[in-house]
């Protein structure tokens, strides 16, 4: 195929193969070019396996035989006999979708055209690994990363992220999750159903951006189930100790060391923008480093589009397809078409699960039931704040 694309679409995840799928349905030649492993975020090391393994601790063979004298007459036990099994089963089903959801894919679409490597913007298109490939428009999706907090002493602390967290082949015995949003709350009750002890901190409430009410309630279940819970607390420093790691904390004016075996960093997600050329094009990032568009998916520099997350907003596989697909045709057919989030529905799937199907404007303040406002932006996770109230693990904090 030529050289020469009305569309280059950079990254291979869910919102760049839908932006190239869409642009191939209208007959546009299409250079597809990989950041990263192909398939993105979703099915790779986000959704698919995350759920997986929430499956079978959380929801089901565990959790549930564990809890069968709930129903009179009833008894059962569940435990984990091979954890490396339990990764071997998720990494098969993880390769069985990549395969049928993206690779198996390419080859029903003539006009699109697939490369791999390290992509940089240029007058008239991008490099790939210094090869020039032309082309009319292009988007950008090359999706986010785990963010690490700025907490001293973090970057002499091995720790885990949600990606990794997913491969462990042993459990540890105990694990300290920094972060309370989402991911946090998800994998902290996956593993503490796994017989971890799991310690969740953060320097807001539990799933700060969504309402109070629903924080304080999912807190309450978690601690039920031996998972002892810090917020609104400062985060001071961390080390590593014979033991694991000991993260110093300061909670209502008390000074407090929380030690583990492993640390969880799921303190949010860093949009993937370095050594693009972004800069050097003027393309404009956030303060969050997401890429600014307008409501067309434009960027700051006409002809390039960006959509997912590395946009810094609405970080949800869904919203990710839908965007890359209306900046795609805007691309090609003239910015018609409007990008509009005000009914975004989202799901924790902690247990009991959190739903929030209201509508609210994207990327700002939302209201919430009783009309206060709070921020849905990226959460910082636990770094920063100072003099907050302290709300520490009562006596269901320890495990029994």
């Amino acid at each position: 195929m030529s050289s020469r694309y009305d569309l280059a679409v950079v990254g291979a995840g869910s919102a760049g193969f839908s932006a190239a799928i869409a642009a191939a349905e209208l007959g546009a030649r299409v250079a597809l070019i990989r950041h990263g492993t192909i398939g993105g975020t979703c099915v790779n090391i986000g959704c698919v396996p995350s759920k997986n393994l929430i499956r079978a601790t959380a929801t089901e063979a565990l959790y549930h035989a564990n809890n069968a004298a709930r129903f009179g007459g009833m008894r059962a036990r569940g435990g984990v006999e091979d954890w490396r099994a339990v990764i071997r089963g998720k990494d098969k089903l993880v390769s069985s979708l990549r395969r049928a959801k993206y690779i198996d894919l390419l080859p029903n679409y003539d006009t699109a055209a697939y490369f791999e490597g390290r992509a940089r913007l240029t007058e008239g298109g991008v490099a790939v690994d210094g090869r020039p490939i032309e082309a009319g428009k292009i988007i950008i999706a090359t999706g986010a990363s785990p963010a690490v907090p700025p907490i001293p002493g973090i970057a002499d602390v091995p720790y885990l992220t949600s990606t990794t967290a997913l491969a462990l082949e042993r459990l540890p015995g105990s694990l300290l999750v920094l972060g309370g949003g989402y991911t946090g709350c998800e994998l902290g009750q996956m593993f503490a159903r796994a017989d971890v002890e799991v310690t969740i901190v953060d320097i807001l409430p539990i799933l700060a951006a969504g309402e109070p009410e629903i924080s304080r309630a999912l807190a309450g279940y978690l601690r039920e189930e031996d998972i002892a819970i810090w917020e609104n607390v400062e985060t001071l420093a961390i080390r590593t100790t014979s033991c694991g790691i000991a993260l110093d904390i300061s909670a209502g004016g008390r000074s407090e060391t929380l030690g583990a075996e492993q640390l969880l960093v799921a303190t949010g997600r860093r949009p993937n923008t370095e050594d693009m050329g972004l800069r050097e094009a003027r393309v404009v990032l956030l303060p969050n480093g997401g890429i600014r568009v307008d409501e067309h998916m434009r960027t700051s520099k006409p002809g390039v589009y960006a959509a997912g997350d590395v946009t810094g907003r609405d970080p949800f596989v869904y919203m990710a397809a839908y965007g890359a697909k209306l900046a795609a045709e805007n691309a090609l057919t003239g910015d018609k078409k409007r990008y509009d989030a005000t009914a975004m529905p989202a799901i924790v799937f902690t247990d009991p699960q959190v739903g929030n199907g209201r509508a609210y404007r994207s990327g700002g303040a939302r209201k919430g039931a009783a009309g206060q406002e709070f921020d849905t932006g990226a959460r910082s996770g636990p770094a920063g704040a100072r003099g907050a109230r302290h709300q520490g693990p009562d006596q269901a904090g320890r495990r029994r």
